[in-house]
Order: C-alpha cells, then sequence, then structure tokens
C-alpha cells in the first residue's frame, strides 16, 4: 500500500470523526452506531482473508477429490499393464507352439515329399519287374511244353534232371516272392503316406487353432492398450485440473498476502495514531489540570494516578468513580420522565477522577460548559449533561459519563479500561456535583447496575 493511500484512510478516519460528533451531538442514541473507518477497513480484509481461506478449503477439498480420481485412474493402469503382461506372456507361449506346429509341419511336409519321391521311385521299379514279370510269363506259356521235354530229354543222368527240375521251381518260387515283395512295398508305402497326410492335416487344424487364439489375444491386448490410453488421457486431464486448481490457490495465496502487508501497514498507522492520540491525551491532562485549579473553591482537584487498577463485574465493565459508591439516583421515571443512569455521589467526589468502565474508542465529547456549580434547570450546555464523554467499545456497548468538571480525553482517543477521562463535577443540568453514568446496548439506553456494581 502506498504512502498516499495510507494518508487516504487516515483523513477519511479523521473526518467519519467529525462527522460522528456532529451527528451524536443532534442524536445521543446515535452513538452506538459509530464505527472507526480504519476498523471497516481491517473488517474488511478479515471478511476477504476469510472468504479466501473459504475458496482455498474449497480448492483443496477438489484438489483432494481430483487426487483420489488420479489413484484410481493409475490402480486401473496398473491392473490393465498387469493383464497386458499376463496375456502378452501368453501370446509368447502361443507364438512358441505356432513354431514348433510350422516345424512339425514343415517337417511332415518334407516327409510326405520324400515318400512321394520313394513312391514314384518304387513305383517304376515295380513298373519294371511287372513288365519283366510278363515277359517272362509269356515265355513260360509259349514254352511250357517244350521247357518240360528239354528238362528230361536234355539231362544226361538222373541227377542232372532232377537238378534241372529243382532250378525251374526256385525261379517260380522267386517270381511269386518278388511279386508278393512288390505288392507289400507298395501298401507300407501308400499306408505311411496315408499316416503323412493325416498327421500333416492334424497339425494344419493345430495350426489353424493357435492362429484363431493368437488372434483373439492380439484383439485382446488391443483392447486394452485401448483402455490403457484413456486411463492415460483421464490421468492427464486430472493432472492438469490439478495445476489450474493450485495455479488458483497460489494467486488466492498471493492475494492473503498481499491483504496480510495492507492489514500490516494500516496496524502501523493506527500505531502511530495511537501514539499521537497518547501524545494529545497527555497535553490534554496537562491542560485540564491546569483548568482544574481554577475550580478549586467549588472542590478539591485531582492530581493522582491516571490509571485506575479495575475489578470488572461478569458483564466486564468496572465501576466508573474508583473510591465513590454512593448511588443518589438510580436508574428509572422520575418527575414524570426516564431517568437513563445512575448517578454516583457522595462526599468528597467534586474533582475525583472519572474512569473508562471498559476499553473503547472515544467518539464524542463535549468540555466547553464553564458552569460547573449546582442548578435548579439547565444552562444549555452538552445537552442537560454539561461536560461529558461517549465511549464505544465495540459493535454493541457504549457509555457515557456526565456533569463532568473537565475532560481528559480527545474524540478518536482509544482508552483502557480504569484509564482517566475526566473529571467529577455538576456541569449541565445538576443540583450537585456527582457523576451521571449510562449503559447503551444495541443503541438503547439500559439500566447500568446490571453491567456495574461499587
Amino acid at each position: 500500500m502506498s504512502k498516499l493511500s495510507i494518508t487516504k484512510k487516515v483523513l477519511a478516519f479523521i473526518c467519519c470523526s467529525v462527522l460522528s460528533v456532529g451527528i451524536i451531538a443532534a442524536n445521543p442514541l446515535a452513538a452506538d452506531k459509530y464505527q472507526d473507518v480504519s476498523a471497516l477497513t481491517m473488517q474488511e480484509i478479515e471478511e476477504q482473508k476469510k472468504a479466501n481461506a473459504d475458496k482455498i478449503a474449497a480448492l483443496e477439498g477438489q484438489i483432494s477429490s481430483l487426487e483420489g480420481d488420479k489413484n484410481n485412474e493409475e490402480e486401473q493402469q496398473s491392473y490393465l499393464n498387469e493383464q497386458i503382461g499376463y496375456i502378452q506372456e501368453n501370446i509368447n507361449l502361443l507364438n512358441a507352439e505356432l513354431d514348433s506346429i510350422g516345424a512339425d509341419i514343415s517337417a511332415t511336409e518334407k516327409n510326405i515329399n520324400a515318400l512321394d519321391t520313394d513312391i514314384a521311385n518304387q513305383q517304376e521299379e515295380i513298373d519294371k519287374n511287372i513288365e519283366l514279370f510278363k515277359q517272362r510269363l509269356c515265355a513260360m506259356y509259349v514254352n511250357s511244353n517244350e521247357t518240360s521235354a528239354s528238362v528230361v530229354l536234355g539231362s544226361s543222368s538222373f541227377y542232372d534232371m532232377m537238378s534241372r527240375v529243382q532250378m525251374i521251381n526256385r525261379v517260380a518260387e522267386y517270381d511269386d516272392e518278388l511279386i508278393n515283395n512288390i505288392l507289400g512295398e507298395i501298401d507300407e508305402l501308400e499306408s505311411s503316406k496315408s499316416d503323412l497326410e493325416t498327421e500333416k492335416l492334424s497339425l494344419q487344424m493345430k495350426l489353424d487353432e493357435q492362429k484363431k487364439r493368437k488372434e483373439e489375444k492380439d484383439a485382446e491386448v488391443a483392447n486394452l492398450n485401448e483402455k490403457l490410453q484413456q486411463t492415460q488421457s483421464e490421468i492427464e486431464r486430472i493432472s492438469r485440473a490439478q495445476q489450474d486448481l493450485e495455479r488458483e490457490k497460489s494467486d488466492i495465496e498471493a492475494d492473503n498476502a498481499k491483504l496480510d502487508a495492507e492489514r500490516a501497514e494500516i496496524e502501523a498507522e493506527i500505531q502511530r495514531q495511537a501514539e499521537e492520540a497518547q501524545r494529545r491525551y497527555e497535553e490534554s491532562l496537562r491542560q485540564q489540570q491546569a483548568a482544574a485549579q481554577q475550580s478549586q473553591s467549588q472542590g478539591e482537584v485531582y492530581s493522582g494516578p491516571m490509571n485506575f487498577d479495575t475489578n470488572p463485574s461478569a458483564s466486564g465493565f468496572a465501576w466508573p468513580v474508583p473510591g465513590h459508591s454512593g448511588i443518589s439516583s438510580t436508574y428509572g421515571y422520575r418527575w414524570g420522565s426516564l431517568h437513563a443512569g445512575i448517578d454516583i455521589s457522595d462526599g468528597g467526589i467534586m474533582g475525583a477522577p472519572v474512569c473508562a468502565a471498559k476499553a473503547g474508542t472515544v467518539i464524542r465529547l463535549n468540555n466547553n460548559c464553564p458552569h460547573n456549580e449546582p442548578k435548579s434547570g439547565s444552562c444549555g450546555c452538552g445537552g442537560g449533561y454539561g461536560n461529558y464523554v461517549m465511549i464505544a467499545h465495540d459493535g454493541t456497548y457504549s457509555t457515557l459519563y456526565g456533569h463532568l468538571t473537565s475532560v481528559a480525553v480527545s474524540v478518536g482517543d482509544y482508552v483502557e479500561q480504569g484509564q482517566v477521562i475526566g473529571y467529577a463535577g455538576t456541569t449541565g443540568w445538576s443540583t450537585g456535583p456527582h457523576l451521571h453514568f449510562e449503559v447503551y446496548v444495541n443503541g438503547g439506553r439500559v439500566d447500568p447496575l446490571g453491567y456495574v456494581s461499587p
């Protein structure tokens, strides 16, 4: 806050003080409606800080809620990553199985191709043997009789004949065995080929099934990755929202820091004003003591301490005239009108110090009544109160001290409880030395004995 701004606030304070004096002079009940301009400014600062504190609390609640949402998304993301890991492990196993099945199929296809080659070669050999066997059958058919005769006639001996017959039988047996072997090999090759074809078909079906399972797992992983991306997007959105709220919170905290600085400057200015008021008070006290010396013929002039130890009642108010407890008139109707306070009077009260019943700010006073003597009517000074002081204690309570010989404070002064604010006398409409004391609650006058006691 600039020095000019502070000066404006001080001037506003002084102007309001002067205006309030005029208003209260016209209507004493308006006294407790008086409020210090600086106090209002401080109140506005405190209200703004409270509003800011509420905003910060709300923002922190939102940030905390977003943090919870973010943690949920991160937990979901962790779960998805774990699930993807398991599925990916299954896919790796499927890939290994597919590789193994593919290798088995390739080996089977190689075996089938080898068998096809063996079958083709064997078939060619069979075809040759069958052709040779056909030629032998034809030759045997054509030469069947001659062969038998030549075996008998061509033999040199019976032993030779038997040898030739046995050789012919062996050739026939060999031909039969050859044919049987050829047929057996063909059947064996065909059976092996059939088995390999069946195995290949089974492997192919298994390969197709595994490929389908792999496609399903790939689709599942793709779906989980999409969910993972969604959770990541949500986490990023929440993080951005948190950053926005943190920035807003920082702005409010910065505003609070400015308010604190402004309050500190105002408090420093109030302190300066208080010191100035104390200086004026001390100066006024010297002047009042000098003026009081002029009234020695009418009573004793007080020259003791300026503050008294107080013993506040339960309501927090202290007796306003220490050492003097007589009450000559109480609160209530008399002579057809309301006596709205109590009159404190006993021997030697003239010039006795009158103290603030409670700490507060002097909002109104009169110190120009010279008629400090008993009267049967009003002298017209101070609206009948003569010399008086009015103090505002807060927004609820005010007190008035009337018929003073002289006043020891100024408007705007802050006084402590027990501080001397004037001296008892009989100015204004007063029949003898006493203090007229009033208590206001929310602008209305009440019985002071409900708040103070001797």
